[in-house]
């Protein structure tokens, strides 16, 4: 039998708590990233020419925003299945773990940089 220590039960409802609000966080910017994907594609659509077919890079854009969008949901909730399991379980030990946050920042960055890239090539050339 484990014996339950007031303050352990506390500090693993406060991680419960901070668990919920960082997956909620990650639906709302998983949410941003496909409202943005779609929201270019569609000013993209509107400012083209008449019978000129989109663009290429705004359509690719569009999609990879919303890909990493889906992709970011899904890893949220599986890192949120992931931690509620730890909080089950009888000793709740601290492991240190990627930040998906960084990453999900690292790859942002990314798309902006070769979109600004792309951007200048395709304006200035």
């Amino acid at each position: 039998m484990v014996d339950l220590n007031p303050q352990d039960e506390l500090a693993r409802g406060r991680n419960h708590l901070a668990a919920d609000r960082t997956l909620l966080s990650f639906l709302r910017s998983s949410l941003t990233l496909v409202s943005i994907g779609v929201g270019v594609d569609q000013v993209v659509r509107a400012i083209a020419p008449a019978g000129r077919p989109m663009d290429a890079w705004a359509h690719g854009l569009s999609l990879t925003l919303i890909a990493l969008g889906v992709v970011n949901l899904g890893l949220a909730t599986q890192d949120y299945r992931r931690e509620m399991g730890r909080l089950r379980a009888p000793v709740y030990r601290y492991s240190p773990r990627w930040s998906l946050a960084a990453s999900t920042s690292l790859v942002m960055l990314a798309i902006g940089v070769v979109t600004v890239v792309w951007l200048g090539v395709k304006l200035w050339w």
